[in-house]
């Protein structure tokens, strides 16, 4: 799933595409699901649930950040707080996977958040390219 897909041969191949919400489901398995669970609901304390997150619903491009960069402390997400970490995955995901693993999160369960495009999630790596450290609550509270 990190790798290119093998070229396809014949003139269809020139047109296929691939479904975000397919890929991004995939992804999500492969990198979001023994913290988060394979139904959004993460792990009471430690993991915030993503299913009606207001960070998941919320700004698209903050959003984009907090998985690229990660993040450290506490959380309050739907009234409740969790202390898990989340890593980085700025070097795991390009920003085509990046969005389409927003775009699953942000349209499974009872999420209804709009897709994210892959220019977001470029915009939004540009512009934390500089960060070393994970995100705080702070932080993405106070992002624009």
């Amino acid at each position: 799933l990190d790798g290119d897909p093998p070229p396809v041969a014949g003139a269809a191949a020139a047109f296929q595409t691939v479904d975000p919400m397919v890929l991004g489901q995939k992804l999500f398995t492969a990198n979001c699901v023994s913290c988060h669970g394979a139904n959004g609901a993460g792990q009471a304390g430690i993991y915030p649930p993503l299913d009606g997150s207001e960070f998941v619903q919320g700004n698209p491009s903050r959003l984009a950040k907090l998985v690229l960069r990660g993040l450290g402390g506490p959380l309050v997400v739907k009234g409740n707080t969790y202390n898990g970490s989340m890593p980085y995955f700025d070097a795991k995901l390009n920003d085509e996977k990046l969005a389409a693993v927003l775009t699953y999160v942000r349209g499974t369960w009872g999420n209804t958040a709009e897709p994210v495009k892959a220019e977001i999630v470029a915009a939004a790596r540009a512009d934390s390219k500089d960060r070393k450290e994970p995100w705080t609550e702070a932080d993405l509270l106070n992002m624009k």
